[in-house]
Order: structure tokens, then sequence, then C-alpha cells
């Protein structure tokens, strides 16, 4: 008996073991696998236009019990002789509150109710985030709008943020990575203000009736573009959007043009820190957003340096010479003048040029030769499955919408980004490099101690050395 049972057994896991043998080999290799193009869809939304101005986008949610939402608010910047002042004005403006809701009571207020309302941007916008539980939206609300419209700007909150800066300031050489970053963008822009950064004289310059300048200015509902998603309908919600901004006033708003960049000669800069890394960089200006090769740049740099451990330079001067900790490429584009290319690494002091040639080699490499049909296609397959990410909750697709509106820039643009991926050729990517990669015209910048390095810098040019002093 045990014998005939163990024999129909054997018998079994052989057939089993046979039919997996042929499905596998009728199974096609994953490379072989095809796939419909990705597309991407935004959801439903509706304009939003309220009786004081303020424009936006709202998607309904009913998913779970929240709603979010965020407040975009246009700003220019600051006279450099008070830079800083963007900066110090968001952070006082959530943190010192309003006469009704001072910080602290703000703060409690918002943790037992289990809310959160954030302030942050940069110097072209002011944004202010708002998350709370559906039924908790009213009096959020009311906080929101008192907020936005009626901030207290407290001097001790102020001062608080004074001395903060000016520690930041203090201590804005502790760290070569942060150097590297702040002195090339400096060199990239020169006197144009994204080049441009707090000293202890501009902080020390900002006075609380600049501030209160900066909102009056700034903080008006026609200049303003507002985004909701959440567990509400649109009747709900801009009836307690009008009730929260009844109050808010128009008035005209100036925006200036943000001027245009002007492109920084080649060099080679140095600044010495005392350390046994270099932190270099390499590059020159970018591209415009609305530029309409911008879609064939992303796949460029990402072949070459974006791409994590398959980019060219991630794979030459890390994984196969060993020169770097990290090395890498990135290449922005910017909605109101140009962003910035930046070849980097942080490497071995005594491997400094060795890593800096194949960084040009590799530059070179795909402006005079290019990418195999190969790269460009797994290059776009993994960009544009990374974008999908974008889109994940109704709360991003609204941001995303808002940024778009704030930008002068089409709704559609991630859908027809897509369809320009989608028809991207080697010729394309080709012709990009050729026209945005200028290896004969970098600006460099090498963190560390040139004492370390494995050649003098001299060999890349005339060097400029950077001095970094405390203030």
């Amino acid at each position: 008996m045990r014998k005939r049972a163990f024999i129909v057994l054997l018998v079994a896991v052989l057939a089993v073991s046979f039919a997996s043998l042929a499905f596998a080999a009728k199974r096609p290799h994953p490379d072989k696998l095809k796939y419909d193009p990705l597309k991407v869809s935004t959801p439903a939304y509706t304009e939003l236009a309220l009786s004081n101005g303020i424009t936006g986008f709202f998607i309904e949610d009913h998913e779970i019990p929240v709603v979010d939402i965020v407040l975009a608010v246009r700003t220019y910047f600051p006279d450099k002789g008070a830079y800083g002042l963007n900066e110090m004005a968001q952070w006082v403006i959530r943190n010192g509150g309003t006469e009704k809701w001072p910080g602290d009571k703000l703060n409690d207020e918002l943790e037992f109710l289990a809310a959160n309302i954030e302030v942050y941007g940069g110097n072209l916008s002011t944004m202010i985030a708002v998350n709370c539980l559906k039924k908790d939206l009213p009096r959020v609300l009311e906080i929101f709008g008192d907020l936005v419209m009626n901030p207290a700007f407290p001097g001790d909150k102020v001062e608080m943020k004074r001395k903060t800066m000016l520690e930041d300031i203090r201590r804005k050489n502790d760290e070569p990575n942060a150097v590297q970053r702040r002195e090339f963008g400096k060199l990239i822009y020169g006197d144009h203000p994204y080049g441009w950064e707090s000293t202890t004289a501009s902080v020390n310059a900002i006075t609380r009736d600049g501030l209160v300048t900066f909102h009056s200015t700034y903080f008006r509902p026609n200049n303003a573009i507002i985004g909701i998603s959440g567990d509400v309908t649109r009747d709900e919600i801009v009836g307690m959007l009008d009730k929260a901004f009844g109050g808010w006033s128009k008035a005209d708003v100036a925006i200036p043009k943000v001027p245009e960049v002007a492109p920084s000669a080649p060099s080679v800069n140095y600044a010495f820190m005392d350390i046994n890394q270099t932190y270099l960089s390499l590059g020159h200006l970018g591209i415009n957003s609305n530029d309409p090769d911008r879609c064939a740049v992303n796949i460029m740099n990402f072949i070459l340096g974006g791409g994590s451990f398959t980019s060219w330079i991630t794979e030459q001067v890390r994984s196969d010479e060993g020169l770097a900790y990290s090395a890498a490429s990135r290449y922005s584009s910017d909605a109101f003048a140009k962003g910035m290319f930046m070849a980097f690494a942080q490497t071995k002091a005594d491997a400094t040029s060795r890593a800096t040639t194949i960084i040009i080699e590799q530059i070179k490499k795909m402006r005079d030769t290019g990418p195999t049909a190969e790269e460009v296609r797994k290059a776009v397959d993994s960009y544009v499955n990374g974008q999908v990410f974008d889109s994940e909750s109704k709360s991003q697709v609204v941001r995303r919408l808002v940024q778009l509106r704030f930008e002068g820039r089409a709704l559609d643009t991630p859908e027809k980004d897509m369809e320009a991926y989608a028809k991207l050729s080697v010729a394309d990517i080709k012709a990009a490099a050729q026209k945005y990669l200028m290896p004969d015209k970098l600006t460099m910048l090498f963190v560390g101690n040139a004492k370390l390095f494995d050649r003098p810098l001299s060999d890349f040019g005339p060097v400029n050395e950077i001095k970094l002093e405390k203030e």
C-alpha cells in the first residue's frame, strides 16, 4: 500500500515538474515582454474663481476623511542689501502667528486638532499648506485665513529667526558639500539674483517694517493660487473659503520679470578646505522650462549622469575606476530664467584630476558620439516610469496644477511630456547633446586641499582661488 502511494506521489511530482518546465520554456524572457505605452492622465478637476479674486483648482476625493490645501502667493526678490527677507517673513508668518492666534497657541490648537499648517517657499513664491480632518475643516480654515491675512510679525520671533540665520551664516563653511553647492551657484549665476546669498549685513538690515511691507505688497487674493483636494464638495469648499477669506481685499501687485542670465566665462576655481576629499563640480547654464528640447535634455542627462548606477559618469568614475564616493550629473530647467548643468563628484584628493578628466571625457563622448538606441530606450522607460509617482495622490496632482499655473505653463504639460518622451530617438538625444552640452566652456570648482591633488589644477587652466572667510 505504501509502495503504491509512493509511486502515485512520484508520478504526480514528475508531472508537475514537467508541466512547470514546459511553461517556463514557453514563458518569454522579461526583456521580451511587451506592455502598452505608459500614459499619465490628470484626474478630473474643477477650476475655482472666488469672489475676492483667488483662483485655483479643486479635486473631490472621498477615499479618506481628509482635506489638503495649498495656497501659492507670488513674490519677488528683496533688495540685495536685505537678502534673506523672504525667508524670514515665511518663518515668522508661521511661527509668529496672529494677534488672535499667537504662535504657541496656534501650535497647541493644531496639535489638538491633529491638523497641520506649514509656510515655506523661496524668493519667487510663498506656499502655505494645510492638512486636516474633514470634520475640523471649518475651524482650521478660520485659523488659515487669519494667518494668511493678518500675521502679527511679533518682534521676539523676528529676532529669534535673525539669530538663527546669523548662526547659519557663521557656520556656512563647515560642510564642504554646502560650500560646493553655494559657490558653484555663485560662479554660474554671478550677480544675478539666483546667485545671491544672505550675509550678516543683509540679515541685520531686515526690519519688522520690511516684513510687514512684504506681506502687504504680495499677500493679495488676486495674487494667489489655491489648490484643494479631499473629502469635500465644490459647493462646500467654496462657501467655506468665501467665509474664511471674506475680508481679504484686492490690490494691484506688480511682479517684475526675472532678469535674463548671462552665461559665465569658462574658469577653474579652487576653495581651500583642510579635508582629504575633493568636492568637484563642472558645468554651465542650463535651459528654460519652456525649451522645446527639455524632454530630450532630460533623457540625455539621465544617460550621462542622472540615471544612478547605470549612467556613464557614475559607472566610469565610481564603479569602473573606484575614484569617487559619489559621481553624477544634473541638468535642470527653470521656469523664469535658466537652470544649471552640473557634473559633480566627491573623490579622494589624490584622484581629483583623474576623476575630473573622466567626467569631461564622458561629457565630450555624449556630445560627439551620443548614446546607443538601447541606452535611449532603457533611459526613456526608466525615466518615464519614475514620473508616474508624481501623480500618486490627488493632493500631488493639485499641487502640480498650482505649480504649473504659477509658472505660466500649460496644465497638460505632463501629458504632452509623455508623448514627447515616447517619440524620442537617438538622433534627438545626439542633437540635444550637441546643442546643450559645452565641454569646452565649463566652469570648474574644486573644494579641498590642493597639496593632496594628483596634478596641479593649472593643468585645466588659470586658477582663481576663492577665499572662504567667516563673517
